[in-house]
């Protein structure tokens, strides 16, 4: 005796009734469930999560970009399907800022809304496979990098480009890397001559996200929209969903970034020249030049760090006598702005080994030509 799976569970939310009874006939072979308000479906996310909700975006009281916001906010990896009349690329791309999969015009073809579905069912059992996946690929990946933070990461992708075999690999590859970088959440596409593919964090892109990276993809290097950054490369696009809120940080991600993509433009450009040897080449080369330049710009950028804390630690022994501290608060001060300087300097050392690792790195990677 045979078991058979049970239906996979569907919320539509639509506050015409008639809208609603014409998606409960194509639906037949899903356990469809019907709301006419944002809330009741909210409020039923709460008590029986669905496998797929599809959603109207203009309704009273709520409409559904707000009920998408709220439903990621209980269940982030729900996928949502807008069906609306509303379908100018401004209403699309509100879509998927609001954090929606799919976006259909009504009247919607069955077929095709059939057909969708089936594709976004399949994809959810990819990304509990892929997710899995990844976390073996990030692991893999922590255990031979050099521990370095964001440089040693960059420096171990440099060095794993180059046992790439096709443009799938290419994009994981790139994932990984912005998740170690950062902890970043991101949306990839890499374009060559044989196709295009484009990948999220925890699988396909979903139809609106590749929609978003084809329409910004010539915006400029760097391209913020909302609370997001997309930055491209000749043959490269990456969405940051996450980026910190600390300006530093996200400035130096910005600057670490595009050099990655780079690499991995690179890399996507090579995939299609017929001669793979010479494909190799131009990688090695790219790269080492692109590595070359940041083992300069470390280098300065810690020298003016340690220039400045000294001048700042000798300023401030100057002006210390006038701030009428006792001499304990005198020491302590001394000792803080002391301790400083040494952790600066540390540093600086620390730097300074990553450039000469990356030195020889690039010089190896010469060698190979």
């Amino acid at each position: 005796m045979s078991i058979t799976e049970p239906k996979k569970s569907i919320f539509v939310v639509d506050d015409e009734d008639i809208n609603l009874d014409l998606m409960q006939g194509i639906l037949d072979d899903y356990d469809v469930t019907c709301f006419t308000t944002g809330a009741s479906c909210l409020q039923k996310c709460q008590e029986s999560p669905p496998d797929l909700v599809l959603l109207d975006v203009e309704m009273p009281e709520m409409d559904g970009l707000e009920v998408c916001r709220r439903l990621h906010a209980i269940l982030p990896e729900c996928p949502v399907m807008f069906i609306s009349s509303l379908a100018s690329n401004e209403e699309r791309l509100a879509g998927y800022t609001a954090g929606g999969y799919d976006y259909i015009a009504k009247p919607c073809d069955p077929q095709e809304l059939l057909a969708k579905i089936v594709l976004i069912m399949q994809q959810q059992e990819q990304y509990r496979i892929l997710l899995e996946r990844r976390k073996e690929l990030s692991k893999a990946f922590m255990d031979v990098a050099s521990g370095s933070g964001e440089l040693g990461t960059l420096l171990q992708f440099a060095v794993d480009v180059f046992r790439v075999k096709n443009y799938q690999e290419l994009v994981e590859l790139v994932l990984v890397a912005l998740q170690n970088i950062g902890g970043l959440t991101a949306a990839v596409q890499v374009r060559g001559q044989q196709e295009s593919v484009s990948r999220t964090s925890i699988g396909p892109c979903s139809p609106i996200e590749v929609e978003v990276l084809e329409m910004f993809k010539k915006k400029g290097r760097i391209y913020r929209f909302n609370d997001q950054v997309q930055i491209n490369e000749t043959n490269t696009s990456v969405i940051i969903k996450s980026m910190p809120e600390d300006d530093m940080i996200a400035g130096r991600l910005i600057d670490n970034i595009p050099l990655l993509l780079k690499i991995a433009s690179a890399c996507a450009a090579n995939l299609d020249l017929a001669d793979s040897s010479l494909g190799v080449g131009n990688t090695v080369r790219q790269a080492c030049d692109e590595l070359g330049s940041t083992k300069e710009r470390l280098k300065l950028s810690m020298l003016n760090l340690t220039e400045n804390v000294r001048n700042e630690f000798c300023q401030m022994e100057d002006e210390v006598q006038y701030l009428s501290l006792s001499e304990e608060q005198e020491r302590n001060l001394l000792t803080s702005y002391s301790t400083t300087l040494d952790q600066t300097l540390d540093c600086a050392r620390e730097v300074n080994n990553i450039g000469k690792s990356i030195g020889k790195i690039a010089s190896e990677l010469k060698n190979i030509l």
